[in-house]
């Protein structure tokens, strides 16, 4: 059979075609790779327990670590170089890092400093203290074992799924609300308040890899205010490593 020009013309299209096609497919996958590799890289450098030594607890003597975090009105007043220096100066946001990393099978001291206002929540669950080492926490030296709803500036609030090489690990802390006042003079000065101090004490159990985040509404108006601070990583959530 003898092939026309047409026809072969035709064909070498199709075979260019076939072969663009295939580029071009390899091209997206590899940007999305590259796109999800991005998304998923840690923002932010590591913030490790300090080792206290060995404490006897309920559960025998335990390895023993602190850490601490505070939470800011605004990323630029922060102590989070990260946030503190990027493109979002006015993003509510924890520090100094987002990313903590905890001892395996240890009591685990902890202590938050909230520096921010609020309004109130849409979930009462997480204005209690869930996980802690008696199911309290210290407020300003007072032990307390929740708030009101309408007292809580955000939550510190850690979770993640169980599986057959992960042990469960779930705390809920709310943090008090700054008063009116307090965040007037902030606004107008620029001068942090004095801070609000929740201490707790939890336990962790085997190695692990979890998430935390805020579940106080503290975004902007998008997404019942779960968006802007509240949907970018790095700024009201973030993850634990437990090693």
């Amino acid at each position: 059979m003898t092939t026309t020009a047409t026809g072969a013309s035709t064909g070498a299209k199709k075979l260019l075609g076939g072969v663009l096609f295939v580029l071009v497919s390899v091209a997206v996958v590899a940007g999305v790779g590259l796109y999800l590799h991005s998304a998923s890289a840690d923002p932010q450098p590591p913030l490790f327990a300090t080792a206290m030594g060995m404490t006897d607890t309920p559960q025998g003597k335990m390895n023993t670590a602190s850490i601490e975090l505070s939470v800011f009105a605004d990323s630029a007043s922060s102590n989070n170089i990260q946030n503190a220096n990027g493109s979002h100066p006015g993003f509510v946001t924890y520090g100094p890092s987002t990313h903590l990393v905890l001892p395996a099978h240890s009591l685990i001291k902890m202590k938050i400093y909230g520096y921010d206002g609020g309004e109130k929540l849409n979930n009462p669950y997480f204005a209690r203290v869930v996980g802690t080492v008696d199911g309290t926490m210290m407020l300003n030296g007072k032990s307390v074992t929740g708030l009101t709803d309408a007292q809580v500036q955000h939550t510190f609030t850690l979770h993640g799924l169980p599986t057959s090489s992960q042990d469960p690990l779930f705390l809920n802390v709310p943090l008090m609300i700054q008063s009116e006042e307090a965040m007037t003079k902030f606004d107008e000065s620029g001068t942090l308040p004095t801070p609000n101090v929740m201490e707790f004490s939890f336990y962790t159990k085997g190695p692990g890899e979890y998430v935390w985040n805020c579940e106080y509404p503290c975004g902007d108006g998008t997404y019942a205010k779960f968006g802007a601070a509240m949907s970018k990583y790095g700024f009201m959530s973030g993850k634990v490593t437990v090693k």
